[in-house]
């Protein structure tokens, strides 16, 4: 009897120990992985820096190195965490270095599993070739090419962003944000992106560049973009949002509705984000006003022939909405 039992206490001991060594050559395996990183990437005017590097070997050897958090991380490209997060979110916690080393402290161990199998997704697309491919694809598409970008590939504790930003030099893409498929999100998020990149310094004359008009044609013409960009290879309700059928499907039969909700806010002043604000009220299934600029974009180049999108870098947003006929097609 006694026997039995060291024996299986032995069994059990030796399982224990096999687990942890498993683990630990796991959790080993992933910090050799990201050390061997660059720490950013130059292609043509964007930068593109790899902050989580050091979010993971912070953690190494069973400890905390706060001071790299701080260095490596917060200091980097403090705009994303000062003007970016700590506006969108919480001063605090992401604009002054205690918030950021409190957060940064539990992150790794709260995630590891996610932030493993998401840094080997990231990986696989490869995205210094992925940015590449899209710069090529944009330059040939439209004769331009983005100027003065900074972008952060992070692990963010809230979601909310995913890949995005503010200005061309204060973008991220969250690797933990659990609403996008990371692969996708490359793939598809890049070229999107590119076009925001490119549009937004064109605003700078538009009388109408703060409203929440130009939010909706900004956004829809990033999709838009994204749909011509991959030529077919992706269906319209995948360029907005990586929607499905059945959304897609949701706002046509809405259309009249969300357009004669939204229009009277297009104009609207002051810091309030309306159009976000209808999606939800009316139980929109995505982002209700990218669907809506996508609309209004391909509306236009129906009325204007195939190639006139690319006439909307220059056009203020109210001659686009205007000469697009759009409101005058759900009549």
């Amino acid at each position: 009897m006694k026997k039995s039992l060291f024996l299986v206490s032995l069994s059990i001991i030796l399982f224990t120990h096999c687990q942890k060594a498993r683990q630990e050559s796991v959790s080993e395996d992933i910090f050799d992985r990201v050390r061997h990183l660059p720490d950013s990437i130059k292609i043509n005017d964007i930068t593109i820096y790899y902050l989580f590097k050091y979010q993971i070997l912070a953690h190494r050897e069973n400890s905390y190195d706060s001071t790299m958090v701080i260095e490596k991380v917060f200091e980097r490209h403090p705009k994303i965490w000062k003007e970016l997060y700590g506006v969108l979110f919480d001063s605090v916690r992401f604009s002054t270095e205690a918030g950021m080393i409190s957060w940064n402290k539990d992150i790794y161990q709260d995630h590891s599993d996610t932030i493993e199998s998401r840094i080997d997704q990231l990986l696989e697309v490869n995205f210094d070739s992925t940015l590449k491919a899209s710069l090529t694809g944009l330059k040939r598409l439209t004769g331009r090419s983005p100027e003065n970008v900074k972008l952060s590939i992070i692990l963010s504790p809230v979601e909310g962003i995913g890949f995005g930003g503010m200005e061309n030099d204060a973008f991220i893409l969250d690797l933990l944000d659990s609403n996008f498929d990371v692969i996708n999100m490359v793939k598809e998020g890049i070229p999107h992106e590119l076009n925001h990149f490119i549009y937004e310094p064109t605003r700078a004359n538009d009388p109408d560049k703060d409203s929440p008009l130009r939010l909706c044609i900004d956004e829809g013409f990033a999709c838009y973009y994204t749909y011509r960009y991959f030529d077919g290879g992706i269906s319209k309700a995948q360029a907005v949002e990586q929607m499905s059928e059945a959304d897609w499907q949701w706002y046509l039969d809405h259309e009249r509705e969300i357009y004669e909700q939204c229009a009277p806010y297009f104009f609207q002043s002051g810091e309030d984000d309306p159009l976000r604000q209808l999606g939800k009220e009316m139980g929109a299934p995505k982002t209700l006003f990218y669907w809506l600029g996508f609309r209004i974009i391909e509306s236009y180049v129906q009325n204007h022939g195939k190639d006139s999108w690319k006439e909307i870098y220059e056009l203020p947003v109210k001659d686009v909405l205007q000469q697009s006929n759009y409101a005058e097609s759900l009549r």
